[in-house]
């Protein structure tokens, strides 16, 4: 077993105030974050609060102390991992360039025969799957609140009409 790394950052102790941080780490306005953390409230009505969840001590020192770690160049932060995940779900497959070009990073695998060229990009839906449990969220739960949401917003249509003689 590996030892432990004594200079990590001691995260918040409570779960929502770790969500937080994480995602103000992540990016996100404090706002934001403060309601993806499952903080309720309206936007124009939780920014004090979320202000003052930033400044408490633990939350602060960890955000400060992950940032202080994110300037060593071989820590990949939390915003990095999110933007390569984004990569592979919004590069098709077409602007892929085998030969070296920008996003070369995303292919994997690469075969050509003297006939075809076989290119195969990194898996798009379980870089969506990774980047929900990254933003605190349960892949499952999540995904079909949104297709429930996407079907209900489709429009209504009266029975079928039947065909009669």
């Amino acid at each position: 077993m590996p030892p432990a790394d004594d200079d990590a950052p001691k995260p918040p102790e409570r779960p929502r105030h770790r969500l937080f941080a994480d995602r103000v780490l992540a990016g996100d306005c404090l706002v934001t974050a403060y309601l993806a953390a499952g903080y309720r409230g309206t936007r124009s009505g939780v920014t004090s609060t979320a202000a003052k969840l930033r400044k408490r001590p633990d939350v602060a020192a960890y955000i400060q102390a992950v940032q202080a770690r994110a300037v060593d160049e071989s820590t990949l932060t939390l915003l990095e991992v999110r933007r390569f995940l984004a990569r592979i779900v919004r590069t098709p497959l077409t602007a892929l360039d085998p030969e070296g070009g920008r996003d070369a990073d995303l292919i994997k695998t690469y075969a050509r025969t003297s006939s075809s060229t076989r290119l195969e990009k990194l898996d798009p839906l379980k870089a969506i799957e990774i980047d929900l449990k990254l933003s605190g969220q349960d892949p499952e739960t999540s995904l079909l609140k949104q297709m429930s949401r996407a079907l209900a917003s489709l429009p209504q249509h009266g029975p079928l009409p039947t065909d009669e003689l």
